[in-house]
């Protein structure tokens, strides 16, 4: 079952493809899941990103928990005084189910129009990016007041997943 505000997966779906926003990478989500798609405009490929939202903070702000590898790791900012991206070795059900912030396990998903960003809880001005080169890591970055086209991709797409 998936937490609730989540899409739910019935017999007979089937994936449904969203186009990319341009240059934006894309994201495929079923049952709560994700996957990062190249952002070529081909088939989605990809491993499995979970979302869960985060219980504990504000809900108007889509506060969500992404997890790797069926849930069994999820994406962290760290608790430094700089943020760095990693994956921690914890089950992303215990952070949905836990009774704390996990503020550094929590990313605030915005809309807009088909794609979303995703801005740290715990380290505001702070996005989840990736860059055009294929085969990059996801990492954090700060968006400039005066954003060009060489600037990290902050804007993902997401696609329901079969």
């Amino acid at each position: 079952q998936s937490p609730r505000g989540f899409p739910s997966a019935q017999p007979g779906d089937r994936t449904s493809h969203i186009g990319p926003a341009p240059q934006s990478p894309g994201l495929r989500e079923r049952e709560g899941k994700a996957t990062k798609a190249p952002a070529s405009g081909l088939p989605p490929v990809g491993e499995e990103i979970s979302v869960v939202p985060n219980r504990f903070l504000d809900a108007k702000l889509s506060p969500v928990i992404l997890g790797v590898q069926g849930g069994s790791q999820c994406l962290s900012c760290g608790t430094e005084q700089e943020p760095t991206l990693k994956l921690e070795p914890v089950n992303i059900m215990e952070l949905y189910l836990g009774a704390k912030e996990y503020k550094s396990f929590t990313f605030y998903r915005r809309d807009t129009g088909l794609t979303s960003s995703f801005e740290s809880a715990a380290y505001p001005g702070w996005f989840l990016c990736t860059v055009p080169e294929a085969d990059q890591p996801l990492r954090l970055t700060q968006l400039p007041e005066d954003a060009s086209g060489d600037d990290p991709i902050t804007d993902f797409y997401f696609q329901q997943c079969d």
